[in-house]
C-alpha cells in the first residue's frame, strides 16, 4: 500500500537489527563521554586537593612563625639517634611558666611533630604532649638537618633565628608534585643582653 505523495511508501519503521546497532553505537559514545567526564573530575579533584594541602601547610608555617616569634631561646639543632632531626626552643606559655617546644622531622621524611613539656621537667613529664604540624615533609637536602639555628650575636643580628629547609610532597606519581620551603623564623624576645631564661630543655 502506497502512502500519500512525498512520504515513504513503507511505514514499517526500523528493524530489530537497526535498533540494536543504534543502541550499541549510543552505548559506546556514552561510555567514551562518561570516561572523559570521570577523568576531568579526578583531575579537578586532585588539583583542588593539592591546592588545599598547600594552603593548610602555609597556615601551619604561619602559626609556627607566630610561636617562634615569642620564644626566649632557640637551642642548637640536633639529631635524635639515627632516625630523627630536631630542634627546641623555650616559650612563656602560662603566667610566666616556661615550656620547652621540640620540633622534629624523620630523617627519611614524614610528619613534622611538635612536642611540648614544662621546662623545669623533662620530655617524659606526664604533662608533655605531641601534635602534628604537617605531613609529607622531607628534609630539603638529603642527609642534612633541615633545622639550622643562628643564635643572637651572629650575622649582625641580636635575635635568635630558626631556619627550616623542607620539601612538601603532594599526591602520588604523575598526579603528585613537590615544593621547597626555605623558611626563617625570628625570635623577637631574644637578645644578646637578656640571658635571664636558661636554654635548658631536657629530652628523655
Amino acid at each position: 500500500m502506497r502512502g500519500p505523495p512525498g512520504h515513504p511508501s513503507d511505514d514499517r519503521g526500523f528493524s530489530l537489527v537497526e535498533v540494536m546497532v543504534g543502541a550499541a553505537i549510543m552505548s559506546v559514545a556514552t561510555a567514551i563521554a562518561a570516561a572523559g567526564f570521570v577523568q576531568m573530575y579526578r583531575a579537578t579533584e586532585l588539583a583542588d586537593s593539592a591546592a588545599q594541602t598547600q594552603t593548610n601547610l602555609t597556615d601551619a608555617f604561619a602559626r609556627l612563625d607566630r610561636e617562634v616569634r615569642y620564644a626566649y631561646r632557640i637551642n642548637p639543632a640536633y639529631q635524635v639517634g639515627t632516625a630523627t632531626y630536631a630542634v627546641d626552643y623555650i616559650i612563656d606559655a602560662y603566667a610566666g611558666t616556661q615550656w620547652c617546644i621540640q620540633l622534629s622531622l624523620p630523617i627519611g621524611g614524614g610528619t613534622l611533630l611538635r612536642r611540648q613539656w614544662p621546662q623545669e621537667s623533662t620530655s617524659a613529664d606526664p604533662a608533655a604532649f605531641t601534635t602534628g604540624i604537617a605531613r609529607d615533609l622531607f628534609p630539603g637536602t638529603a642527609n642534612l638537618n633541615p633545622f639550622t639555628v643562628r643564635p643572637a650575636g651572629t650575622d649582625d643580628s641580636n635575635l635568635d633565628r630558626l631556619l627550616m629547609n623542607v620539601t612538601s610532597t603532594v599526591g602520588v606519581g604523575a598526579a603528585g608534585g613537590t615544593r621547597n620551603y626555605n623558611l626563617q623564623f625570628t625570635a623577637l624576645n631574644t637578645t644578646t643582653d637578656d640571658l635571664s631564661v636558661p636554654n635548658i630543655c631536657t629530652k628523655n
